[in-house]
C-alpha cells in the first residue's frame, strides 16, 4: 500500500468520524518521520509495514477514542517549533500564534526595541513565553502557572528548545515578587456550560474553563495587575471572540489610566486586547 493509498483511505474514515482531515495526515507524516517535502514526493511510495501498523493503531485511537494527534505524536507546533504536549497543558492554538505575532509587533512599536522584562502569565506549555525568548532576544521572560504538571511540560519545552526563560510556580501573581514591562495572558475563556467537543476533554480543565461567562480569570488578573506592571508597560490578552466588550468593560474599571485597544484574529474575530500605559498605544 502506498501513502498516497493509506492517507485516502485515513482522510475517508476521518470524514465519516467528523474528525479533521489535516490532522491524519499530519499523524502519517510524524510516524513516518518525515518533513512535508519528503512527505509529498514520497506520496507513490510504499509504506513499511511497521509505520503503517504504528499509524493505523494511533487512527483507530484518535477516530474512536477522542486522543488528539498531537498527544498521540508527543507535540504540536507552534511558531514553527515543536512543543511538547501532553493531557496536562493545553495544546498550542493557531490563534495563539497572532497573539504572539501581535506582541513582536507592538514590542517593535511600543518600546522601540529595548531590553524588557515578560511575563507569561498561565503559561500552559510555555508556547506563548518560550516562543516570545526565542524570537526576540531583548526580551527578559518569565512563565508562570499554577499547575506543577503543566510547568514540567514547559520545562522540556525550555530545555528542547534551548530558551533562556525563568519558571515560575504561581497561583497568578500570588508569587511573582517583580514589575514587568509587559505581561502576556492567554487564560481559560471557555464558559462553564459550554458544550465542547468529545477530543477537547482530552485536554485539562484547569486549562479551559472560565466561570460562567468564561471571564472570571480576566476580572482577577486586572484587579491585581498594577503593582506588577512598570511605569511603562503593556499587557496582552487573547479571549473568547464574544467577551471583547466585557473585558474592555473589566479594564476600565479597573485600569482607568491604560489606553485599551482590541484586535481581531486572521479569521476577522474580536480575539486580543491589549491595555497600555504611559507609551504609544496606536488602534493600527
Amino acid at each position: 500500500m502506498t501513502y498516497d493509498q493509506l492517507l485516502r483511505d485515513a482522510s475517508k474514515k476521518a470524514i465519516e468520524k467528523d474528525k479533521e482531515v489535516e490532522a491524519v495526515k499530519l499523524l502519517l507524516m510524524e510516524l513516518s518521520n518525515q518533513d512535508p517535502h519528503q512527505f509529498y514526493l514520497n506520496l507513490k511510495k510504499d509504506v513499511e509495514d511497521n509505520i503503517k501498523n504504528n499509524f493505523l493503531d494511533k487512527l483507530d485511537l484518535y477516530l474512536n477514542n477522542d486522543i488528539p494527534v498531537q498527544h498521540l505524536i508527543g507535540h504540536a507546533y507552534f511558531y514553527g517549533h515543536a512543543f511538547s504536549v501532553s493531557s496536562d497543558v493545553l495544546i498550542p492554538r493557531s490563534e495563539t500564534e497572532s497573539l504572539v505575532e501581535e506582541v513582536l509587533y507592538l514590542y517593535d512599536t511600543y518600546f522601540d526595541q529595548k531590553e524588557i522584562s515578560v511575563l507569561d502569565l498561565g503559561t500552559g506549555s510555555g508556547c506563548i513565553g518560550i516562543t516570545l525568548a526565542l524570537e526576540e532576544p531583548h526580551m527578559s521572560v518569565s512563565i508562570s502557572d499554577i499547575s506543577l504538571d503543566a510547568l514540567k511540560v514547559a520545562a522540556q519545552n525550555k530545555d528542547k528548545l534551548k530558551a533562556n526563560v525563568e519558571i515560575i510556580h504561581s497561583d497568578l501573581f500570588n508569587n511573582i515578587n517583580q514589575k514587568f514591562d509587559m505581561i502576556v495572558s492567554n487564560p481559560p475563556y471557555i464558559p462553564d456550560e459550554e458544550v465542547i467537543d468529545n477530543i477537547v476533554k482530552k485536554e485539562p480543565d484547569v486549562a479551559l474553563y472560565g466561570g460562567q461567562l468564561g471571564v472570571d480569570f480576566y476580572e482577577r488578573i486586572l484587579k491585581d495587575i498594577k503593582p506588577f506592571l512598570k511605569e511603562k508597560s503593556l499587557i496582552a490578552f487573547e479571549h473568547g471572540y464574544m467577551q471583547k466588550d466585557v473585558i474592555r468593560g473589566f479594564a476600565q474599571k479597573h485600569l482607568k489610566d491604560g489606553k485599551i485597544v482590541q484586535k481581531k484574529d486572521l479569521q476577522q474575530k474580536d480575539r486580543f486586547t491589549f491595555i497600555g500605559f504611559g507609551g504609544v498605544l496606536n488602534d493600527e
